[in-house]
């Protein structure tokens, strides 16, 4: 699979269609051939076949249908995580202003390395389906330098308190992010998408049809609409994987506009 999510989502998109097309056109001339020589096609009835034919359909749209928009939803979850963390990183670096130096400097340099291994680190593994574990460490080390600051002020306690939600909502937000690397459409529902097709293909072979090119232009027809769906699926099955996996943009604006900015003269 991992090769499949590096091709461009055009070329992908074509191979698959390409695909399904050409093995279902393919099928119905043997299957035409086979049928004709021992007079089967004599004894179809369309009307028949149509009622039983439309209700292999409907079952298996439904199916693919939900298939797709779980793993619809599966992406969604997977970017909201990202921009998640992206804000709360944004956040929690415009806390730490009100700290006192030199632990603000400390503080804001941690915070900026973590976007940093995000970025640069963490999004290249997850783009080839590793969950990276980096970031605990970095998160750790922030966590000591803030948790051991003590305010002294009323002022200082409320920032404390502000910045220690914003950095809980940090690590809540990581954890989604990682959990959503290892989302994936389950082996089985693969099947289901796979069977279907081919049971659903293979039905509109039953058809008697005088015309080859009509009745291959029809079943070319479904096998691209299937072709199709099953491209959606596999480009949003695993959303941080390959050349159209999420990217990194949020964390890169947050670093660019928040901490460079901070910084700069």
């Amino acid at each position: 699979m991992r090769v499949v999510h590096d091709l461009s989502p055009w070329l992908f998109a074509v191979l698959t269609i390409g695909l399904f097309v050409g093995a279902a056109t393919g099928g119905l001339v043997l299957a035409r051939g086979w049928g004709r020589k021992r007079g089967i096609h004599a004894l179809v009835d369309n009307g028949v076949v149509g009622w039983i034919f439309s209700g292999t359909l409907v079952i298996y749209a439904i199916a693919i249908g939900l298939i797709t928009v779980e793993t619809w939803g599966n992406a969604a979850e997977a970017a909201a995580a990202a921009s998640k963390e992206a804000a709360c990183i944004a956040a929690l670096h415009r806390d730490l202003g009100g700290y006192p130096q030199p632990l603000q400097g400390e503080l804001r340099r941690a915070l900026a390395e973590y976007t940093h291994y995000v970025i640069d680190v963490a999004w290249p593994a997850q783009r080839s389906g590793t969950v990276p574990a980096g970031g605990s460490n970095l998160l750790t080390r922030f966590r000591h330098a803030m948790f051991a600051f003590e305010p002294s002020t009323d002022g200082q306690r409320a920032l404390h308190a502000e910045a220690l939600r914003a950095f809980n909502a940090l690590i809540e937000a990581r954890h989604g992010r990682l959990e959503a690397v290892g989302l994936a459409v389950p082996g089985t529902l693969w099947g289901i998408v796979l069977a279907g097709a081919v049971l659903s293909i293979v039905g509109s072979y039953v058809f008697s049809m005088e015309s080859l090119g009509l009745h291959a232009f029809m079943t070319g027809l479904l096998a691209a609409m299937i072709g199709l769906l099953v491209f959606v699926i596999a480009t949003t099955d695993r959303p941080f994987q390959g050349s159209t996996g999420l990217g990194a943009g949020a964390y890169e604006i947050v670093l660019h506009d928040e901490m460079e900015r901070a910084v700069a003269p």
